[in-house]
């Protein structure tokens, strides 16, 4: 079983995602904002981490550069998810850590490989 966070500021969004996971058979777990998700993040210990881009406290890329400053977050796979993906955002996000960057809506059987995948290595 999988342990997965979200962070998102849409309810719809997580709700869709927490239930799909939940599904899969895995362990979910959702943050409404930046801040949120890093002390999730560090509380639960995730497999994958998926971030929005646009949250109402900080954006994808300043949650990615603390997770990976943070020992206990630092190797965590990051899935950016985007309603409006930007070539420069795309490329800024990998560059600082991320190992996807995926449009909104994710599809479920996307989410499921993604899982497989990373939650694997």
């Amino acid at each position: 079983m999988a342990r997965i966070l979200f962070i998102d500021d849409d309810p719809f969004t997580l709700e869709t995602l927490m239930k799909a996971v939940g599904v899969f058979g895995h362990q979910a777990f959702m943050a409404a904002t930046g801040k949120e998700g890093l002390l999730t993040a560090i509380e639960q210990t995730p497999d994958i981490i998926f971030t929005d881009m646009r949250l109402p406290d900080m954006d994808g890329l300043q949650i990615i550069s603390k997770l990976k400053e943070e020992p206990a977050t630092a190797n965590i796979p990051i899935m950016v998810l985007s309603a409006s993906p930007v070539l420069d955002a795309v490329d800024e996000a990998k560059s600082a850590g991320a190992q996807m960057y995926l449009e909104k809506p994710l599809r479920l059987q996307m989410l499921q490989e993604i899982i497989q995948k990373y939650a694997a290595e």
